[in-house]
Parts: C-alpha cells; sequence; structure tokens
C-alpha cells in the first residue's frame, strides 16, 4: 500500500510538471489532457483520476506553481537576514532567477492572470497567504503599513511577470534581452519596492 502511494505522489507530480510546462509553452486552451497524459507517458484515464478536469488540473498546477515561488522566495528572503533592504533585493534576484532558470513559473501565472476568473480568482486565492505572510514579515521592519505592503509586493510580483513577457517577446523579434537590458529592468523594480518600503 505505501509502494502505491509513493507511486500515486510521484504520478501526481509527474502530471503536475507536464502541465505546467505545456501551459506556459502553448496556453492553457490549447493544451489538451490527452497531450498532457501522452508527456507523462499515462493513460488519459490515470490523468482523470488526480485531476477530474482540465480545471482541476490547471488549479492544481497553479497551487504547485504558487508553492514553488512561495518556498524560493521564502528561502532568498530568510538567507538575507534581519535587514529589509537586504530581503527585498534577495527577493527581486531570486526571482529574477527563477524566470530564467524556471520561465515556466512566471509564464502559467500570465497565463493565468490572461485567462480571467475562475482561474485567476484560484490565482490570487493560492497567493494570498504567501503575501500575507510576506507582508507580515516586512511590516516588522517597515515603515509603512501591512496593507500598503500588500499592495506594493502585488504590484512588483505583476510588473516582475510582465518583465519575463517583455522578455519572451523581445526575443521572438529577434531581440534579446541582454545583461544590460535585464539590469536596468531589475534596478527600477527595486528602486521602487525600496522608496515604497523603506
Amino acid at each position: 500500500m505505501a509502494e502505491a502511494m509513493r507511486e500515486g505522489v510521484s504520478t501526481r507530480d509527474r502530471i503536475l510538471g507536464a502541465a505546467l510546462g505545456a501551459f506556459a509553452e502553448r496556453g492553457v486552451e490549447a493544451t489538451s489532457l490527452d497531450s498532457v497524459a501522452a508527456e507523462v507517458g499515462v493513460r488519459k484515464q490515470t490523468l482523470l483520476y488526480w485531476f477530474p478536469s482540465k480545471e482541476v488540473l490547471l488549479f492544481g498546477v497553479v497551487d504547485h506553481a504558487v508553492g514553488e515561488l512561495g518556498h524560493e522566495l521564502t528561502e532568498a528572503a530568510i538567507g538575507a537576514g534581519p535587514d529589509l533592504a537586504s530581503q527585498i533585493i534577495a527577493v527581486v534576484d531570486a526571482t529574477f532567477r527563477l524566470g530564467s532558470v524556471r520561465p515556466e513559473l512566471l509564464a502559467v501565472v500570465r497565463e493565468v492572470s490572461r485567462l480571467g476568473p475562475p482561474a485567476s480568482t484560484h490565482l490570487a486565492r493560492a497567493a494570498e497567504p504567501l503575501v500575507a505572510a510576506a507582508s507580515g514579515v516586512l511590516a516588522g521592519g517597515a515603515a509603512v503599513d501591512e496593507d500598503q505592503i500588500r499592495r506594493v509586493l502585488l504590484a512588483a510580483g505583476a510588473r516582475v511577470v510582465g518583465i519575463a513577457t517583455e522578455a519572451e517577446v523581445r526575443a521572438d523579434l529577434g531581440l534579446p534581452a541582454d545583461i544590460a537590458w535585464l539590469r536596468a529592468r531589475r534596478r527600477a523594480v527595486l528602486d521602487s519596492l525600496l522608496a515604497a518600503l523603506t
């Protein structure tokens, strides 16, 4: 029984990983459950056992992506120490790093936002505990209230997702996002966050 459960968790995680990549690359509408099942190497019925509909699969992908983003950003903030400015810099840098090593995480956030409700509503609900925790931590060292911090963090997150989109469009047009371009975008995000929170 324990072996079957381990195998099931592994299958579920493989389905989530394949769907995350497909939704980010092709979009939700252009991705079929059959194609996700084929990529994982399972029958569609197996996928439907874990995720009874495409919407449930999408919500699972959103929860998975938010969880991974939250883990990475929390680790970055903790590793930066107690100084607010250092934490902000660490989180922004971690987000940009994720954008280069795991671009599908930011791409799926963009895709879900584009879809609108109920997907975007689920994204907002899934991200709320992460934003609330970050707001609470940052409020301890900031000169602004927790609601203001929440608004600033959400705006910064939207801005980083926009930068990732801009990088993709530039690449599609033959204008790769070189290091000077990336540094300028990073500096602008940091400047606005630090100005709003310190």
